[in-house]
């Protein structure tokens, strides 16, 4: 059943600047994209959950976005439900049923301390966030049941989209809808962040922040640790049946022949499972549904992920109780079962499961890639594990601290991934005009 939003405070942004001409009029001149788009609350709220929560929708000039965010407990800001319109009048297609940080694991280098942080995380590690966290172009929403704000809303200008300098000089600036609030864990601050585009990509990132280790000083302050976020996107494409899990990889050879070429597939085998990123290979995942484009492609997400190196961790041969087998791969794939999303969720702090039982299976017959259920035309589950590397350095210092000791406040650290449409238009969603227009 559809839930009602009790207590949102939102304020409408105002447009600004003039409605976009076409294309095919703008000669010799500079096309800045369209006004600025407001964000308000949904005209029909999806929102499934109990959970505190809002549903927030905001218009472009050729898309719109509606979606739900929610304060899930150790699971922070959940994004989910998630309805993408693709044409001005077109109708709302699904896209995700829910998205979020699964776990952030972070061990350290030297230090025996393996910390799993959403194991001690609830509901009030969510934080209050203020205007002045949102910026200009934010404002901030009060979850239906809260007393406080919790979650940022910003419409922010991304840049440059398109252009073209052959002949005529015209260009299109992108816009999107960044949704984020603050999850609280002892001496470290997350940033959970949702970014929904107007091109129809959806951005997921993490930021920490904070002070370093505070608890065996001074070593403990200066110490290397890792920041590895496990991401589970349960993608609902156009319903929540009838979709595949691909993989997606480009095959070069070294005598420059024609074998050289690109190969889309079943992922695992059209199998629940795991996989290891490959950058020669361009390896990356994605979902395509059953429903077909104009062009007889079938419409799909792929994942792009962010990242400045692999993280491995090894448990199992420091014959630690957690033996970390999750930080192998990069990628995972999994068939969507209530019961799974439940036991993983615990929303009542009743059980923390950590990713090597809820997603591998360990100790938890049939749970996760365990069964290796099929992962075609079903209800489809993508994971990726980011990883920040930290490795603290004189900007981590306050004014006035020792060498050895830093109690400074770090700069944001930043991670995450992008899920960017793959077929899922049958143009250029943002107006691009044909080369006719361009020459």
């Amino acid at each position: 059943m559809k839930t009602t939003c009790t207590a949102v405070l939102i304020a409408l942004l105002a447009v600004v600047g003039a409605a976009q001409e076409p294309a095919s009029v703008r000669r010799r001149a500079v096309r800045t994209g369209p006004a600025q788009p407001g964000v308000r609350p949904c005209e029909t709220d999806i929102c499934s959950t109990t959970q505190p929560h809002t549903c927030v929708e905001i218009a472009n000039a050729e898309t719109a976005w509606r979606t739900c965010v929610s304060n899930q407990g150790r699971r922070g800001l959940v994004l989910g439900p998630t309805d993408l319109r693709r044409t001005p009048a077109g109708e709302w297609m699904r896209i995700l049923r829910e998205a979020s940080v699964a776990d952030i694991f972070v061990p350290y280098h030297n230090l025996i301390l393996r910390l799993y942080d959403n194991e001690s995380l609830n509901a009030e590690s969510m934080r209050e966030v203020t205007p002045a966290d949102a910026g200009p172009s934010g404002n901030v929403l009060t979850l239906s049941g809260q007393d406080i704000p919790q979650v940022v809303a910003e419409t922010n200008d991304r840049g440059i989209a398109w252009l073209c300098k052959d002949g005529n000089n015209i260009s299109r600036r992108g816009q999107e809808l960044v949704l984020w609030a603050v999850q609280d864990a002892a001496n470290y601050d997350y940033i959970i962040e949702y970014r929904l585009r107007d091109d129809g990509g959806i951005g997921f990132r993490l930021g920490s922040t904070g002070y370093n280790n505070p608890f065996i000083p001074p070593l403990s302050t200066t110490a290397a640790h890792m920041h590895d976020v496990l991401w589970r996107i349960d993608v609902d494409l156009n319903g929540s049946g009838g979709d595949t899990a691909v993989q997606f990889t480009h095959v070069e050879t070294a005598n420059r022949s024609l074998d050289t070429h690109d190969v889309e597939e079943p992922f695992n085998g059209g199998r629940e499972g795991v996989a290891q990123w490959n950058p020669e290979t361009f390896y990356t995942v994605g979902v395509v549904d059953e429903s077909l484009n104009a062009h007889g492609n079938p419409i799909g997400y792929a994942m792009q992920i962010s990242s400045t190196g692999l993280a491995r961790h090894y448990g199992e041969a420091g014959l630690l109780r957690r033996k970390e087998k999750f930080t192998q791969s990069d990628f995972a794939v999994t068939r969507f079962k209530q019961s799974e999303r439940d036991a993983f969720f615990d929303s009542d702090q009743v059980l923390y499961l950590q990713p090597d039982q809820y997603l591998l299976g360990e100790g938890l017959a049939g749970m996760g890639v365990a069964d290796a259920e099929s992962v075609e035309d079903t209800d489809v589950v993508l994971w990726h594990r980011s990883s920040a590397h930290h490795d603290p350095h004189d900007e981590d210092h306050a004014p006035g601290d020792e060498p050895a000791l830093m109690t400074g406040i770090t700069n944001v650290h930043w991670q995450g991934l992008s899920l960017e449409p793959h077929n899922l238009f049958d143009f250029n969603p943002l107006g691009g005009p044909g080369r006719a227009q361009c020459e």
